[in-house]
């Protein structure tokens, strides 16, 4: 299997699918597929005609096993801490992308993937879906950003709880946590992610949905003066855009907006 095959990208109208394709290795997270989903990821940033992204697995049984330890097992250190790096860079960019991310995830949803999933900014699990945090049995503790993204998600002391234990979490627990957004039977959860996409090209305008994102994942940590500020900030330049004015007239015509992201 070459570079280019171990991610595999679909164009379906206004959304990307990526497919994170290394199903023998249960879709672990090696260097080079790092890179190549950040690489991904940057360009789709530079491009308005997308609208969302939906990031899966290959096959049914895995959305990522986490990062590649057979790829580990003979690496020095600082090999070891740059291929941390390359999965870091690669949830810095899902978690910045002006375009909503939509996980899909069926199967072992581990460490390095799990992190991955958390910096989308919505999941979609299917049944078999089991999400855990491995590293932790390994000596170390998951260092993709997952220390800072996963307490917003769970909350700090659950965190925590689920960080120490290592334990498995089942699709509905996870549900109930609010690891995940949504369950779906086996084998739907693309399916389910696709349409949600779709229902968010139609709903929300390329920049209305980019800075709600922005206002939700920075303002959360901050005070309310710094908070409202930023809320100012970005919202009002969106007055003046084609998009909203267009929002306003389809209202009153009864159809639908046609977004420009502009």
């Amino acid at each position: 299997m070459s570079e280019q095959d171990i991610l595999l990208r679909e164009d379906r109208g206004t959304t990307v699918l990526l497919t994170l394709n290394r199903p023998a290795a249960r879709n672990a997270i090696s260097k080079a597929l790092a890179e190549r989903l950040n690489a991904e990821l940057s360009a789709i940033a530079l491009r308005r005609d997308i609208r969302v992204v939906v990031i899966t697995g290959s096959g049914e049984a895995s959305f990522s096993a986490g990062t590649d330890l057979k790829e580990r097992r003979d690496m020095n250190a600082d090999e070891k801490w740059a291929q941390s790096g390359a999965l870091r860079k690669a949830c810095e960019t899902l978690w910045g992308l002006p375009q909503p991310v939509i996980a899909a995830i069926s199967g072992w949803c581990l460490g390095g993937g799990f992190e991955l999933a958390c910096n989308c900014d919505i999941r979609i699990a299917a049944e078999s879906a089991t999400f855990s945090w491995p590293e932790m049995r390994l000596g170390a503790y998951p260092g993709g950003s997952a220390g800072v993204v996963f307490p917003r998600l769970v909350g700090r002391a659950r965190a925590k709880e689920l960080f120490f234990t290592a334990r498995n979490v089942l699709a509905p627990e996870a549900l109930e946590l609010g690891i995940v957004e949504r369950v779906v039977p086996a084998g739907e959860h693309v399916g389910a992610a696709l349409a949600m996409a779709e229902e968010i090209a139609i709903n929300s305008s390329p920049l209305g949905a980019a800075a709600a994102k922005r206002m939700v994942n920075a303002g959360a940590d901050m005070s309310m003066g710094d908070a409202s500020a930023l809320n100012d900030a970005l919202r009002r330049p969106l007055e003046g855009t084609h998009d909203y004015e267009e929002g306003i007239r389809a209202f009153f015509e009864k159809r639908r907006p046609e977004w420009r992201g502009e």
